[in-house]
C-alpha cells in the first residue's frame, strides 16, 4: 500500500505552490482538491492520466475511503489542501482514519494565505517595539472556541491578529476587540480577500470604519482579517537591530572580545561533527579548511591513522585548530607541535553538539579565547574558557596588547605581570597617556613618568635589546607592522604617501604603527619609498629577487614576474621582513593602486624577531668534477652562497673556488649527518650550497635534503632548490659515442639503501625492456654479488653477444673504456667510479664508435 500525500496547495496564486509539492502532484495517480479553495490551475501540474476529484461534494469517509482504494492499488495519492494543511486544514482526523487502516501519511507544507496576504500588504507581522508576536485564530462559529482563547485576551497582548474564517462576524469581533480587548477605534485593521488570487482585493481601515467598507464591498468568508498597529509601518526610531552596524550574532560579530581574524583548519570525527563543522565555517566567514574522516565534498578526508601527522603538517599553516569532537583527540594530537604560548596558533576543542568550545592553547595571544565566544554564539553553546584573569572576570595584559595590536617584546614575562594583575599587587605604566587612560587605568595599574620598585609596563621603550631578557617588567612596542611596498620605478613620492594614508585608514591602522617598510632590491634607491621611510623615521629592507620568489604568498602576480622575475613584491618583502616562516601570512594582503603601487602589512612576531634573510639550500651537481662539466649556473651559486657542503672527494674539485666560506664536509656514511647540519645553517638565514656528483637528482643528496625538510619541523620552512648537474651517463655516453640514442634505463647496483630483492626486481624489468641499460654504482671492494648476477640476468635475457661498455672516472682526466661483447665482461676492472651500459639490438659497434641506430635510415633512406 502506497503511502498518501497531504499537500498544502500555497494561498491560490499559480506559482506559490513548493517545488516538493508541484512534484508531488506531477508524480500522482489520483489527487483529491477542495474545489472551492485550491486554484484548479494548479492541477495542470498532473499527468494526462491521473484521476481528479473535487472533495466539496463529499464527507469525510467517502473522502477517506476514496483516498485509500487508490492508495491499497499501490497508486500514488496526493489529498491537496489551500494554504498549510496544518492551519484550519481539518487534517486530523483524515490522518485518524488513514493510519487506521495501516496507511502511512507524509505532510508536505504549503505557503500559508496569512503569509500571501501579509506579502500583498507589503508588510512585516513583527516590528520591533510595536508587536512581537503574531496571533492566528478566529472566532466561534458551529466550532466552538476555548474559553480562554477569546479574541479580546489575544488583543491585551499587543499582539499582531489575523482572524481566519470570520469576515461574517466583522461587525462583533470589532466591538469585542475595543470594548473587551481594549484596542482604541483608531488601531489598523486590514481586510485581504483571495489573497495572491487573480480576484484578490485588499481593505485598509481602522476598528472603527472596517466594518461599512467590507460590507460595502461584498467581500465573501475568503478573506483574513490584520489587526494591529504593525500594519501602519515601522517608525525610524522602532527598527529591527539585527543589521545594526553595532548588533553581533553568530554570523556577524563586531565584539572585541569575540573578535578574531585568521585562518581556521576544522577536524571532524563524527557525522555529527562534520555537520557541526559546516554549520562552524558558514557563521566564522573567514577562510577555512574542514577536514573529516568521512568523505565529503566539503572536507579533505583524514586518511586512518594519520591525524597527528597531518596537524603537524598544518600546524603553522593555521591561526586556529578547531577539534570537532573529544578534547583528547586535540590534546594527544598537538602535543608534539606545542612551543611557546607567544607563537602557537589557537587550539580549541568543540562537542559533537556545539554545546561547550574549549579554548585549549594561545587563549589570549592566539585568540583561541575570543574564538570560542565566537563560535558559542554561532552553535548556542557555552565558551569554556579556563586562563586566570578571565575566570577572575579581569582583562589579561596580553589580550589588551592584542587589542593594541602591539609587539610583545619580552613574552615570558607575561606570566608575571599576570599574576601580579590578579593578586592586586602594584604595578606600574611608563609610556603615552592617552593609551594608559584608555586601556591600562581600568585595571588598577598606576602611571608614572620613572621606574620604581614596582614591576613596570614600559610602550615604545626605546632601547629594544635591553628589553628581550626582562622577565620582571612587560615591554609593548606599537610599532608593529612592516609596510611592504611594490610600485612603478619614478612613482610619485606624493602619490604614495596619499595612497598609504587610504590604505592604514581603512584597516584602522595609524602610520606610528608601522615599524619597518620593505621591499625588492631593486627598488633600493626609488625616491619615493627612501622618502616616506624618512618621513616615517623607520628603517628600510631590500630583498634579493630569489629570496621573494621562494616566499608563499596569497596573491600571486604574473604580471609582476613578467617583468621582474618574482611573483610577488608587497606581500613577500613583508613576511621576509617580519620573519617568514615564523610568520606566514599578512595581516593585511595586497591592495594595488592606479596600476602602480601596491601595499600589503605583516605584523612582526612577539619576541626578538629573527633573521630577516630567508634560509636557501641550494643542491647543485658538478658533473664529472671537471669544470668543463659545471654549468655556469651551478658555478655563480658556488661563489655566491655564504656556505659548502658536501662529500669530501667532491669538495675537493672545487676547493679553489670556495675561498674562506665555512665548509661542511665528512666521508661516506656521513650523508644525513652532513645534510643536517647544512640545513641547521640554512635555519640561520643563510645560503647553503650542497654539492653532489653528477646530477643532485639522482643517486644524490636532493632527495634527502627534502625528506629532512618535510619530516623536521625546524627545516619545514627551508627553501631548497635543485640546480642541475651531467649525470655520468650522458658523459659516459658521449666518450662512447652515442649509446643511449633511443633512451635508456637508469638502475643502481647497491643495496646499501635499497634492498637487494628489490634491485633484483629492477633488472629484470630493464633486461626485459628493448632499451640500453645504465648501471650506475657497480661494485665496491667488497660488495661484488650483484654486478655478477647483474650480468647474468642480462646474459639469460639479451644474449652473449650483446655489446657493453664501461667508462671509468668519466669525464676526467684519467678516464678510461672498455666495449665489448657481454660475454667477455671484464668484471675484475669494475669500481664504484665505473659506470656500465648494456647495449640493445640496436647497439652498433664500428671499430670506433658504440651507438644505437636511430630509425633514420631505414624510414627515409630508401
Amino acid at each position: 500500500m502506497n503511502k498518501i500525500l497531504i499537500v498544502g496547495a500555497g494561498p491560490g496564486a499559480e506559482d506559490l505552490i513548493t517545488l516538493r509539492g508541484a512534484k508531488a502532484l506531477q508524480e500522482a495517480d489520483f489527487v483529491l482538491y477542495a474545489g472551492s479553495l485550491v486554484n484548479p490551475q494548479l492541477l495542470k501540474h498532473c499527468k494526462k492520466e491521473c484521476v481528479i476529484k473535487d472533495s466539496a461534494n463529499m464527507n469525510l469517509e467517502e473522502q477517506v475511503s476514496t483516498m485509500l482504494a487508490f492508495a491499497k492499488d499501490n497508486k500514488k495519492v496526493v489529498r491537496l489542501h489551500t494554504g498549510d494543511p496544518a492551519i484550519y486544514g481539518a487534517i486530523n482526523e483524515q490522518i485518524r482514519l488513514i493510519k487506521a487502516e495501516g496507511c502511512e501519511i507524509e505532510i508536505v507544507p504549503g505557503v500559508s494565505s496569512v503569509f500571501g496576504a501579509a506579502a500583498r500588504l507589503g508588510i512585516e507581522l513583527t516590528s520591533p517595539e510595536i508587536s512581537q508576536s503574531v496571533v492566528l485564530t478566529r472566532t466561534p462559529g458551529r466550532t466552538p472556541m476555548p474559553e480562554k482563547e477569546k479574541a479580546s485576551a489575544f488583543a491585551k497582548t499587543g499582539a499582531t491578529l489575523v482572524f481566519f474564517l470570520s469576515t461574517g462576524k466583522l461587525d462583533d469581533l470589532m466591538e469585542d476587540l475595543h470594548k473587551n480587548g481594549e484596542l482604541s477605534l483608531d488601531t489598523p485593521v486590514a481586510v485581504v480577500y483571495r489573497a495572491t488570487w487573480e480576484e484578490e482585493r485588499i481593505l485598509r481601515g481602522t476598528i472603527a470604519d472596517i466594518s461599512q467598507k467590507v460590507e460595502e464591498a461584498g467581500f465573501g468568508r475568503q478573506a483574513l482579517i490584520f489587526v494591529g498597529k504593525a500594519l501602519q509601518g515601522q517608525e525610524d526610531k522602532n527598527v529591527s537591530k539585527l543589521y545594526e552596524k553595532t548588533f553581533s550574532h553568530g554570523y556577524r560579530n563586531n565584539l572585541q572580545r569575540e573578535y578574531f581574524q585568521g585562518t581556521c583548519a576544522l577536524y571532524a570525527f563524527s557525522k555529527q561533527g562534520l555537520a557541526k563543522a559546516k554549520e562552524i565555517t558558514q557563521g566564522l566567514n573567514l577562510p577555512t579548511q574542514i577536514y573529516s574522516v568521512y568523505e565529503d565534498e566539503q572536507a579533505i578526508t583524514i586518511q586512518k591513522g594519520n591525524i597527528t601527522n597531518l596537524i603537524s603538517q598544518n600546524w603553522n599553516s593555521f591561526d586556529a585548530h578547531i577539534f570537532i569532537g573529544a578534547t583528547g583527540i586535540a590534546v594527544r594530537s598537538i602535543a608534539p607541535c606545542l612551543e611557546h604560548k607567544s607563537y602557537d596558533p589557537a587550539v580549541l576543542s568543540c562537542s559533537d553538539s556545539g554545546s561547550h568550545i574549549i579554548s585549549l592553547v594561545s587563549g589570549h595571544i592566539g585568540g583561541a579565547n575570543r574564538l570560542a565566544r565566537k563560535i558559542a554564539r554561532i552553535t548556542g553553546g557555552q565558551a569554556c574558557i579556563s586562563t586566570a584573569t578571565d575566570t577572575n572576570n579581569k582583562t589579561g595584559i596580553d589580550e589588551i596588547a592584542m587589542e593594541l595590536n602591539a609587539r610583545i617584546l619580552n613574552p615570558k614575562a607575561i606570566k608575571t605581570i599576570n599574576s601580579k594583575l590578579l593578586h592586586n599587587e602594584p604595578l606600574d605604566f611608563i609610556g603615552d597617556k592617552e593609551l594608559y587612560t584608555q586601556y591600562f587605568e581600568k585595571l588598577g595599574i598606576h602611571y608614572a613618568n620613572q621606574k620604581t620598585n614596582n614591576s613596570c609596563i614600559f610602550i615604545d621603550f626605546p632601547q629594544e635589546e635591553l628589553a628581550y631578557s626582562d622577565e620582571e617588567n612587560l615591554y609593548l612596542s606599537t610599532k608593529s607592522f612592516v609596510l611592504g611596498i611594490g610600485c612603478r620605478k619614478g612613482v610619485e613620492p606624493e602619490l604614495v604617501q596619499e595612497r598609504l594614508h587610504d590604505f592604514l585608514s581603512s584597516h584602522n591602522i595609524s602610520e606610528k604603527q608601522i615599524a619597518r617598510i620593505s621591499s625588492v632590491s631593486l627598488k633600493k634607491d626609488e625616491k619615493a619609498i627612501l622618502n616616506l621611510a624618512e618621513k616615517l623615521h623607520v628603517p628600510t629592507y631590500f630583498y634579493e629577487e630569489q629570496e621573494l620568489e621562494n616566499i608563499a604568498i596569497p596573491n600571486p602576480s604574473q604580471t609582476v614576474h613578467n617583468k621582474i622575475g618574482v611573483k610577488s613584491v608587497s606581500e613577500a618583502s613583508s613576511l621576509l621582513c617580519a620573519g617568514y616562516p615564523k610568520v606566514k601570512r599578512p595581516f593585511v594582503e595586497k591592495t594595488a593602486y592606479e596600476k602602480c603601487l601596491t601595499f600589503a602589512l605583516t605584523k612582526l612576531p612577539h619576541g626578538k624577531i629573527c633573521s630577516q634573510k630567508q634560509g636557501i639550500m641550494s643542491v647543485v651537481g658538478l658533473g664529472s668534477g671537471s669544470h668543463k662539466h659545471i654549468t655556469p649556473e651551478v658555478m655563480e651559486i658556488i661563489k655566491n652562497c655564504d656556505v659548502i657542503a658536501g662529500y669530501t672527494p667532491y669538495l675537493d674539485f672545487i676547493r679553489n673556488d670556495i675561498g674562506d666560506k665555512p665548509i661542511i664536509q665528512n666521508g661516506m656514511m656521513g650523508e644525513i649527518e652532513r645534510c643536517k647540519k647544512a640545513m641547521q645553517e640554512a635555519c640561520k638565514g643563510k645560503h647553503v650550497c650542497m654539492v653532489c656528483s653528477g646530477d643532485p637528482g639522482i643517486l644524490a643528496m636532493a632527495g634527502l635534503l627534502l625528506e629532512l625538510r618535510r619530516n623536521i619541523p625546524e627545516f619545514n620552512s627551508i627553501i631548497v632548490n635543485t640546480y642541475a648537474g651531467i649525470t655520468s651517463a650522458n658523459i659516459a655516453a658521449a666518450s662512447l659515442g652515442a649509446p643511449l640514442q633511443n633512451g635508456f634505463c637508469l638502475v643502481s647496483l647497491s643495496d646499501l639503501l635499497v634492498p637487494s630483492d628489490e634491485v633484483h626486481q629492477n633488472l629484470h624489468a630493464v633486461a626485459s625492456s628493448a632499451l640500453p641499460i645504465a648501471l650506475y654504482n657497480p661494485a665496491g671492494k667488497k660488495r661484488r654479488d650483484l654486478l655478477h648476477e647483474a650480468i647474468q640476468i642480462f646474459l639469460e635475457t639479451r644474449g652473449k653477444e650483446t655489446l657493453s661498455a664501461y667508462v671509468k672516472n668519466a669525464g676526467r682526466e684519467n678516464e678510461t673504456k672498455w666495449i665489448g661483447k657481454l660475454q667477455d665482461f671484464p668484471f675484475e676492472e669494475i669500481d664504484m667510479s665505473t659506470l656500465l651500459i648494456i647495449g640493445s639490438e640496436r647497439t652498433i659497434f664500428d671499430d670506433t664508435y658504440l651507438y644505437e641506430a636511430r630509425g633514420y635510415m631505414e624510414k627515409y633512406n630508401k
